[in-house]
């Protein structure tokens, strides 16, 4: 005969002693549950859903302590300080991290009161949601798209109320909205000191593209990136989307406000797109502009592979091909070296050689000279911003827009297009840009203390009783 299955039970019981301000000490039994004394390795401790309820209860016992003081404290009249009498309640739902509270909150009769004051209770006005709720749930939303970031908050924590994906979409924007109104405020800092003067201030823009969600077709929308970047500052990142934003030049202006320094030490980086040269000239006209060498290698590379390919050398004669295959390889080796100049008269030497009547209409002439024609126009148009690359490389200075590449992948590519094939409204675009920004920087908990004069900081104040 089998012995019986004998388990120990262990039962837990939890309480929670509160002391007001006049030393009276309320002691809430928040509940029991049971366990298994002697479990496997694997299912030690609390379950997922016994913290979770845990959290409720202590949450729920908490507010209500803070909600009874509050509503005692505000019962004063706040001009003649004498007590007012309660007219009713109503009932409201405090949404945080750990669960809903509903929670009686008091109306005064003003007339009850000698001064007759009008004053209403400050917490009657108030949106009755958890600043962290929605500093945890804006931070997942602006990294994860809206429905998985829901699920992952509701998986680990008791949020109940509150997290629906639509919710979510919607505090994730009216924080956008917060951001953006304080990113247009930015003003700039104290004017540097002369310490900071051998720092040089990278910064650099650049754009991607997003899917339109509109059903008729539209076409995708331009994003614009920017990033600045100085050794003793760390980094400040800028995104908006270009055809809804009016505010291209403030919005650079307040990136590089907290880096205080001058535009003459300063080197911006950029694929040499007109608008973006532009703003940099706009705004920052007394900084370096630096051409991207990876953009310019792009371009001269492509040009090379077509002057050596079969079809090229099919269709021309001997020395024609061997003209051409000779100016073409040294353009990149001028340009890397600071000799844009010569690189440009090479150019120019080509579209003579291929505008001779005997080679012009083959079909690879046709594409040589259209390539050579919009390389020539790119180097004339940058031809102010081409440096020594080779002489930077060396010296361990920066040659290319890397930083700013990443920064378009890491800001629009990760949540917007690669590995999230969604399709966008700009205004969401751009709105749902600014908190992510904001998280990428580190800085949105800065945003959050600075709305709430209480939120609480990352470190814990919690005591652990010896």
């Amino acid at each position: 005969m089998d012995a019986p299955n004998l388990e120990a039970i262990m039962k837990i019981k939890l309480h929670l002693d509160i002391t007001d301000d006049s030393g009276v000490c309320q002691s809430i039994a928040l509940g029991t549950t049971d366990m298994e004394a002697t479990p496997s390795i694997a299912t030690l401790g609390l379950s997922l859903a016994n913290g979770k309820a845990i959290l409720s209860q202590l949450q729920m016992q908490v507010v209500s302590a803070q909600i009874a003081a509050i509503n005692a404290q505000h019962r004063l009249c706040p001009v003649c300080q004498s007590q007012r009498r309660i007219k009713d309640y109503h009932e409201v739902n405090f949404r945080s991290l750990f669960g809903k509270v509903c929670v009686r909150v008091p109306r005064f009769d003003s007339r009850s009161c000698p001064c007759r004051s009008d004053v209403a209770a400050p917490h009657q006005r108030q949106r009755w949601i958890s600043a962290e709720f929605e500093f945890v749930q804006s931070q997942l939303a602006a990294t994860l798209p809206y429905a998985r970031s829901a699920k992952i908050l509701g998986l680990l924590l008791p949020v109940a109320a509150g997290n629906a994906v639509s919710t979510v979409r919607e505090h994730l924007l009216a924080i956008g909205r917060r951001v953006d109104i304080q990113s247009l405020q930015s003003t700039p800092s104290e004017v540097s000191r002369p310490e900071d003067v051998l720092n040089m201030t990278s910064v650099g823009l650049d754009s991607g593209y997003v899917r339109h969600c509109d059903p008729d077709g539209k076409q995708d929308f331009e994003v614009v990136a920017g990033r600045a970047l100085r050794a003793d500052l760390g980094q400040r990142s800028i995104a908006f989307v270009r055809t809804i934003d009016d505010h291209a030049n403030q919005r650079i202006k307040a990136l590089l406000a907290p880096f205080s320094t001058t535009a003459d030490n300063m080197e911006v980086f950029t694929d040499g797109d007109n608008q973006l040269r532009q703003w940099q000239q706009s705004t920052l006209p007394g900084s370096k502009h630096i051409l991207d060498w990876y953009h310019l290698r792009q371009r001269v590379s492509k040009l090379n592979r077509v002057v050596h390919s079969k079809d090229t050398a099919r269709q021309l004669k001997h020395a024609d091909h061997d003209r051409l295959s000779e100016l073409v390889d040294a353009i990149q080796w001028r340009l890397w070296h600071g000799r844009s100049c010569q690189a440009i008269r090479k150019l120019e030497i080509m579209q003579m050689v291929l505008g001779r009547p005997y080679v012009v209409d083959k079909e690879a002439v046709k594409l040589i000279r259209r390539l050579t024609k919009e390389l020539l126009g790119y180097l004339n148009y940058n031809r102010d911003s081409l440096p020594n690359y080779g002489q930077r490389y060396r010296a361990g200075k920066r040659i290319s827009s890397a930083f700013i590449e990443s920064t378009v992948n890491q800001l629009i590519d990760k949540r917007m297009s690669k590995s999230q094939q969604m399709r966008w409204d700009p205004v969401s675009a751009h709105l749902l840009l600014q908190v992510r920004v904001r998280v990428v920087d580190g800085l949105l908990r800065d945003d959050f203390g600075r709305w709430y004069a209480d939120f609480p900081s990352n470190t814990a104040t919690f005591t652990q009783v010896a």
